[in-house]
């Protein structure tokens, strides 16, 4: 903890990253990924193996990652060998992305809350609800137009971290969960004409005997974008979250050309 703490005064971002409990995130992930890189190592293959394999095929002179994160599931090196231009979006940068971006003229970083939602709520709504929200008049990200745009968010953590600072009853947060992420299929179709999306559509909770005692799933409208490929990614091992379980998401890949 005190090697995580330190990593966050180290890790530059926003009032409204720290506010939300992005900036810390980033850092708790940086951690985390250490201590389960064994259990995570094939999750991050399969993601390097999807986009170098939509590489190849698209030859893009310039690409998007819209939540870029650490750029564990990125193969960058690739992208940096045969692209123009690589913008990487994130609300949070870690010092590793910054020094990168420095070294390669090639990368730009944006900062950019992609849900919208966050400076909104911030100004307040009272009690909350799902009506109250103004979908339709939310910022608008505003990037700069590219070839490919990929997403390599989870669809469960985008509307979760904003319940968690923003308590709403279990009916308000499933509808407020869909809605956001709709939101992002639609803004994703909008940035570019070919598109990636990799992300997690069920979480599933697997005992020691092997029996998965819960199973959540996240539904959304995935538009145009057509199916590729599924996997699963074991997030958290025995031990991590808990003793008795570990927990697995299963992986989708959708795109559009």
């Amino acid at each position: 903890m005190i090697l995580e703490w330190l990593e966050y005064l180290k890790t530059q971002g926003n009032q409204t990253a720290k506010d939300w409990g992005y900036l810390y995130q980033n850092v708790s992930l940086k951690f985390r990924s250490r201590r389960c890189a064994k259990s995570w190592q094939s999750h991050i293959n399969a993601a390097h193996q999807l986009i170098r394999e939509h590489l190849e095929k698209l030859q893009p002179k310039t690409v998007m990652i819209i939540g870029s994160g650490l750029l564990l599931e990125i193969p960058i090196q690739d992208l940096m060998n045969k692209v123009e231009k690589i913008y990487l979006v994130d609300l949070v940068h870690a010092k590793e992305i910054r020094k990168l971006a420095a070294k390669n003229k090639k990368i730009e970083l944006i900062e950019r809350d992609i849900s919208s939602l966050l400076d909104v709520l911030k100004q307040g709504l009272g009690s909350f609800q799902l009506k109250t929200l103004p979908w339709n008049k939310l910022p608008a990200w505003d990037l700069p137009p590219v070839d490919w745009v990929i997403s390599a968010n989870l669809m469960s953590q985008i509307p979760l971290m904003i319940s968690e600072r923003l308590p709403m009853s279990p009916e308000a947060y499933v509808k407020f969960a869909k809605s956001v992420r709709d939101q992002h299929i639609e803004r994703l179709l909008e940035q570019a004409p070919q598109v990636l999306l990799f992300a997690d559509f069920e979480t599933h909770y697997i005992d020691r005997e092997g029996q998965r005692i819960k199973t959540e799933d996240y539904q959304v409208n995935l538009k145009s974008l057509k199916y590729d490929r599924e996997w699963l990614w074991e997030i958290s091992p025995f031990g991590e979250t808990s003793r008795d379980y570990k927990i697995e998401m299963l992986v989708k890949a959708y795109w559009k050309f």
